[in-house]
């Protein structure tokens, strides 16, 4: 399959029982009816590395029933250990997604040798097309040229999204998969998105998307009609939300955006805190600022 557009990096909602069904259908349905082109659970912005297996499973199977195939639906499986990588998948392939996003290990800093072989060993053991997850800032891993020409030559490898934000990474990435017309180059960093559709990706997995919906689509429709001038004033517009985004960790910030604008999702597992009150207003202001664009309205009665 070829994956095309913008696709949403999801935050999970959260409640003081685990994942919010209610406010998790309504979030599907909202980044749908604006238009993304693609939903991507279990990512680092939907805290996997926080969530149980049960919660992971309970998140995925309301997300395909919400959907019902209006968009595809891809699930993090990954990990540091390839045997739990292979089970994850194999059950959530049970659930109905389309396909996994498997990250590079973590924590061990392994070798191409092992990486390969960490690859090979899920596509034999699985059904599922996968897609590589590059982000060497949080895991230490860059998937090298080498690495990735051997891994593209597999047909259940369907795509990498490349997290680096490093635009010669995405260009080797873009022409060493020319082969595979059914291959896709995923941006993962907002802030590179028209630049990687210039050089010939895809689309983008944008977590900036749970809040900007329309800002992210419309980068990438309006570059599809050739505008480019209008693509980069969109572009350029998220660097605001961006800035305010790193008042705390992932995905605190994000998560108290979507609430703002009516999507309460809760908070972010510990040990991620929730933003600090001293920055509700500065927030609440940025967001205020994509009105026209979304369409949404801010609630200022919302901590």
């Amino acid at each position: 399959m070829k994956i095309e557009g913008i696709v949403t990096a999801m935050v999970t909602p959260l409640n003081e029982k685990g994942i919010d069904e209610i406010a998790t259908r309504a979030l599907v349905n909202r980044l749908i009816d604006s238009g993304v082109a693609g939903l991507f659970i279990l990512g680092t912005n939907g805290e996997f590395y926080a969530l149980s297996e049960t919660e992971k499973m309970m998140l995925a199977k309301i997300v395909v029933d919400e959907t019902n195939g209006r968009v595809p639906v891809f699930a993090g499986s990954g990990g540091i250990s390839t045997e739990a990588t292979i089970k994850l998948t194999n059950k959530l392939e049970k659930t109905g997604v389309t396909a996994v996003s498997v990250i590079t290990p973590f924590l061990m800093k392994i070798n191409d040798e092992e990486l390969i072989n960490h690859y090979e060993r899920i596509v034999k053991n699985t059904n599922l097309p996968i897609i590589l997850y590059n982000i060497p800032a949080n895991t230490k891993i860059n998937i090298s040229e080498d690495v990735f020409k051997k891994l593209v030559q597999n047909d259940q490898i369907i795509g990498i999204k490349d997290s680096s934000g490093d635009i010669e990474n995405i260009k080797m990435y873009i022409e060493n998969s020319q082969q595979r017309e059914d291959f896709s180059v995923l941006i993962g960093s907002d802030s590179k998105i028209l630049t990687g559709l210039t050089l010939g990706a895809d689309g983008a997995v944008a977590a900036t998307s749970n809040v900007l919906t329309k800002t992210d689509v419309g980068i990438y429709d309006q570059f599809i009609k050739g505008n480019i001038e209008k693509a980069q004033e969109l572009q350029n517009s998220l660097e605001e939300f961006r800035r305010v985004l790193k008042f705390a960790t992932v995905p605190s910030v994000l998560k108290y955006s979507c609430t703002i604008i009516g999507n309460s999702v809760g908070v972010p597992k510990l040990p991620v805190l929730p933003v600090k009150e001293k920055y509700y207003q500065e927030i609440k202001n940025v967001v205020k600022g994509y009105q026209n664009v979304e369409g949404f309205e801010i609630d200022n009665e919302e901590n």
